[in-house]
């Protein structure tokens, strides 16, 4: 009997070592990787996506850039003419017939003239107080031909301006910011630099108190500038 339970327990011995031992249990590394093209947000994810960075003044500096105000003028004293008036002639606040007049240069009086225009105007400074005007604002205005006659030499040195057009208009005596709503946090879309000039338009009840509507050169759309910046100078009345 004993010999039995002996063989018996050893049948079992044999039985357990002939059987294969298994392998260790693997380390769970969670799900395979999922390529990164294959990803697809959550919609009831409360991260919110980072919108692209936003460089403050990019749009308003390109804008600013397109837009050409009449050149700011500067007399030097290299470029100025001295003449003697051959006969009377009227002045005007500005080179045309139909601006308003400023007085009369008398035959046989000096003048030293200080800019000219393409249709043959020229401008000297009246030696009169003028704070508010500048640039070009500051010269008085004769036809050239009827003040030195047809025969007398051009003055070829004098700079060539922008004659300021007919109306009422706002001359910057420091850099104007020009905004495109009549607000203060509105975007600027241009700057008018020291001693240029814009045409004020027409004001109306949309225009916003505090603000003066005016035109911006090659723009269908309006600017605005603050009253604090406006310097008029023309016929300004009912603007």
């Amino acid at each position: 009997m004993f010999r039995l339970h002996l063989l018996l327990l050893s049948s079992c011995l044999l039985l357990a070592c002939s059987q294969e031992k298994p392998a260790d249990a693997a380390v769970d590394s969670g799900p395979p990787p999922v390529p990164a093209d294959s990803l697809v947000s959550d919609p009831d994810s409360p991260v919110t996506p980072v919108p692209p960075a936003i460089i403050s003044g990019t749009a308003d500096s390109a804008t600013s850039a397109a837009v050409v105000w009449p050149v700011p003028f500067q007399p030097t004293a290299a470029n100025r003419c001295a003449r003697v008036a051959a006969r009377a002639a009227t002045v005007y606040q500005r080179p045309g017939a139909k601006a308003p007049k400023f007085g009369q240069l008398t035959s046989g009086e000096n003048v030293t003239l200080l800019a000219r225009t393409a249709d043959g105007w020229v401008g000297f400074d009246p030696a009169t107080a003028q704070a508010a005007n500048v640039g070009v604002f500051r010269l008085r205005w004769v036809r050239a031909a009827d003040a030195f006659g047809p025969a007398a030499p051009a003055c070829a040195d004098l700079p060539l301006v922008q004659a300021p057009p007919a109306g009422c208009l706002l001359m910057a005596t420091h850099p104007v910011p020009v905004r495109a709503r009549p607000a203060g946090n509105a975007a600027q879309i241009s700057l008018i630099p020291a001693g240029s000039y814009a045409r004020i338009r027409a004001q109306t009840s949309a225009t916003g108190k505090g603000w003066t509507e005016i035109e911006v050169p090659g723009q269908a759309a309006p600017g605005y500038v603050a009253e604090a910046d406006v310097n008029l100078n023309g016929p300004c009345s009912g603007q």
